[in-house]
């Protein structure tokens, strides 16, 4: 008989551990959803670059030569200073991830709420393949924290993340020149 009780005691045990692990334990984090681009290319295709800021009546253009460096745009251009380019700025070009579709198709008051119709910066990409892609960036969200963003083609309006858009324009502002005497 003790040996009943004790097997008995055992399975209640058992049984209640086994409800309790099946109650308490944490649930799966649900789906990460794969992060929207606004456009995407390999950034070895990217030929030229243009960045204006309109409301400051600022430009830069820069171009890819066949050495595989980055020059100016202009007669006889420099060639960038990699050290302030960093880079990065033809990887941030190739598609820029989006925080979040604002919206599918935006109406005209819309894009102009989100200062789509008179822009803060205005991107040309051209690509090797012959491509072009138009991209205007409109005003930041209330919080400060993106910039509205489209396609010139589409009504599709995404926000990306505030340090994106000041990067590109800080190379318009501050433009990589090479030091005086390497040019």
């Amino acid at each position: 008989m003790r040996g009943r009780s004790i097997f008995i005691m055992l399975a209640v045990a058992v049984a209640l551990g086994a409800v309790l692990y099946v109650t308490t334990r944490p649930k799966p984090a649900p789906p990460v959803e794969p992060r929207s681009f606004v456009w995407l290319f390999e950034m070895g295709d990217l030929r030229t670059m243009s960045i204006s800021l309109p409301q400051q009546g600022k430009s830069e253009t820069w171009v890819k030569h066949q050495d595989q460096y980055w020059y100016f745009d202009k007669p006889q251009g420099p060639k960038v200073d990699m050290q302030r380019w960093g880079g990065g700025i033809p990887l941030i070009l190739s598609g820029p991830g989006a925080n979040r579709r604002i919206s599918a198709s935006a109406s005209d008051e819309q894009l102009s709420i989100y200062g789509l119709v008179n822009p803060q910066m205005r991107i040309k990409l051209a690509l090797q393949d012959g491509k072009t892609i138009d991209i205007i960036v409109g005003d930041s969200t209330p919080d400060h924290q993106a910039y509205y963003i489209k396609l010139v083609d589409s009504k599709e309006v995404f926000t990306v993340d505030y340090t994106w858009y000041d990067v590109l324009a800080q190379l318009v502002l501050d433009p990589p020149y090479p030091p005086p005497g390497q040019q």
